[in-house]
């Protein structure tokens, strides 16, 4: 079956990418490179739904359109760097600068709306991205220090009218005086971001519209009022970029049919060197950290982790260093959800940390492997192999040494469950 040409980039590790599209390959999916980023693919072909794929159920790929994509990469922080997206769901963006700071990186992900910061948190859960946080603040007062990021992004609330091809109806919604709104949330949120920056700090400003109101004008609002400057974007491969005349530097795309929609991209900087350490909070979140020992128990290498494993009631979740050292408690922020913990002290891993261990492990191969993996899925079981401890509750399931997930052990059987 053809399908359309359809952007997602991969979402795991970048050794793990060769496993993630011998697995697409072998259940039918078709793709090219997309080389504006080394982890983009454009879908040629495929036998159905790339989301109902086993890669797409694990989280190793995430599905964007590949305008969307061009907002990290204008902001392209450094492995090991921390940034703030201020306005984060559903974690497409997120997720993409985790891929780029990498496991000792920190992105703070915001999203005001308690439904979508669920959204949010579902997604980062399934991508298994330890590196990440989240909290729920109004963007345009956030409890954070003075010029306290070096690198932000702000992707706000905007007409969309870029989605035209997918909404038709997008810009008669959004019309005349029903914009305004939107363009004074845009200042706003500009003003925090002008005031979290460090001085030589980032911020990419960006949007799914082609309104000029909210693009070339919040641009010069940037500039004039808040003194930010702009940054000249170098030239994308396979975009038809036309920046608009007065405003230089930018990625100025219009909506395709079929190809891409329409988006809109400007790095801005603010002006001098920033001197010192990154302010550090006063306040840091307080919490029972699982010690590595009861990790090991539950087949985890805490080394792996690249953060605590902090319990916080019945739940347990990731604490990345830098977020302990940056994040003030009141914040009120949250690291990736991680499983469950006891009245007793017990922990229980959820069945997405596919973090490897020193506990048992369940390999399969090929095209026969796959077979069990989606059976598994539909609520089959798989008998455990033997040497599995006694008191061995979850064993990590491999395909061709790519870790997918934990399985469960029950009655010398394994099943998935996300109970």
């Amino acid at each position: 079956m053809t399908t359309a040409r359809r952007s997602f980039r991969f979402a795991c590790a970048p050794a793990e990418i060769p496993l993630v599209e011998e697995m697409l390959r072998l259940q039918g999916f078709r793709f090219e490179e997309d080389p504006f980023f080394p982890p983009a693919r454009r879908l040629v072909e495929g036998p159905g739904p790339l989301g109902n794929s086993l890669a797409g159920f694990f989280g190793l790929l995430y599905i964007q359109d590949r305008a969307s994509m061009l907002p990290p990469v204008a902001l392209d922080p450094p492995k090991g760097a921390s940034v703030l997206d201020m306005c984060s769901s559903p974690g497409s963006k997120t997720s993409q600068l985790a891929w780029l700071v990498g496991p000792d990186g920190l992105v703070l992900g915001n999203e005001p709306s308690p439904v979508r910061l669920a959204n949010l948190r579902r997604n980062l859960h399934v991508m298994g991205l330890t590196q990440t946080v989240t909290c729920c603040q109004s963007g345009e007062s956030m409890p954070l220090p003075d010029a306290s990021w070096d690198f932000i992004q702000l992707d706000p609330p905007c007409s969309g009218w870029g989605t035209v091809e997918k909404n038709p109806r997008v810009m008669d919604i959004w019309k005349d005086d029903k914009v305004a709104p939107l363009i004074r949330l845009q200042k706003d949120l500009l003003r925090e971001a002008g005031r979290l920056l460090r001085p030589g700090g980032v911020v990419v400003y960006s949007t799914c519209t082609t309104d000029v109101e909210e693009n070339e004008k919040q641009v010069l609002f940037a500039r004039e009022e808040l003194g930010l400057e702009l940054e000249p974007l170098d030239s994308v491969p396979g975009f038809n970029l036309q920046p608009p005349q007065g405003c230089e530097g930018v990625w100025c795309l219009s909506p395709k049919l079929g190809d891409t929609q329409g988006f809109f991209v400007a790095r801005l900087r603010k002006p001098g060197r920033s001197e010192g350490p990154v302010p550090y909070t006063e306040q840091p979140v307080q919490a029972e950290v699982v010690d590595d020992r009861r990790l090991r128990e539950q087949g985890l290498d805490p080394e792996r982790v690249h953060a605590d494993i902090g319990i916080f009631g019945g739940s347990l979740h990731a604490l990345p260093v830098q977020a302990l050292a940056r994040l003030p408690e009141s914040l009120h922020w949250q690291g990736l959800y991680m499983g469950k913990a006891g009245k007793n002290g017990d922990i229980r891993l959820s069945p997405r940390v596919r973090i490897e261990g020193p506990g048992a492990h369940v390999d399969l191969e090929g095209m026969e492997g796959l077979k069990i993996i989606s059976g598994l899925l539909q609520g089959q079981s798989i008998a455990a192999p033997s040497g599995i401890g006694a008191g061995e509750r979850t064993a990590l399931l491999r395909w061709n040494s790519l870790p997918l997930g934990r399985l469960n052990i029950k009655n010398k059987r394994l099943v998935w469950s996300e109970r």
